[in-house]
């Protein structure tokens, strides 16, 4: 199973709580020249993996390879109505990448951006297996 399917279940696990936000299945891509996150405030959207495959460490045998897999997802939300439970929603969001097995080492940030009236929460999740 991919890491992009994986990520989603344990998103969608760790907001069942939360009642006002949803998680999509689908990629966030643009209608009419808006995202999907845009306009469907409070929905996850989770885009596609991508994969960098580098050495690790030559050995005498075979190479030891690296590979890193990088995970973006977005959600929006009112800027001037933010919900209150904002920031815990955020955490469950970064706290997703501890649910995916198999990988050595794994990272999640997250970065906000407002613009006209909207937040838009950027995260960023970070795989790395050898």
């Amino acid at each position: 199973m991919a890491i992009r399917d994986d990520l989603l279940t344990q998103i969608t696990t760790n907001l069942s709580s939360y009642s006002a936000f949803k998680v999509s299945n689908e990629l966030p891509f643009n209608s009419s020249d808006t995202p999907l996150y845009q306009k469907n405030m409070k929905t996850v959207y989770v885009d596609e993996q991508f994969q960098d495959v580098t050495e690790y460490a030559p050995t005498f045998s075979q190479d030891v390879m690296q590979t890193e897999t990088t995970v973006s997802a977005y959600l929006t939300t009112d800027a001037k109505n933010q919900p209150s439970d904002i920031d815990s929603v955020v955490n469950a969001i970064l706290d997703a990448r501890t649910g995916i097995a198999n990988v050595f080492q794994t990272s999640s940030q997250v970065e906000s951006e407002i613009a006209d009236d909207y937040i838009t929460y950027n995260f960023e999740f970070n795989f790395t297996n050898l």
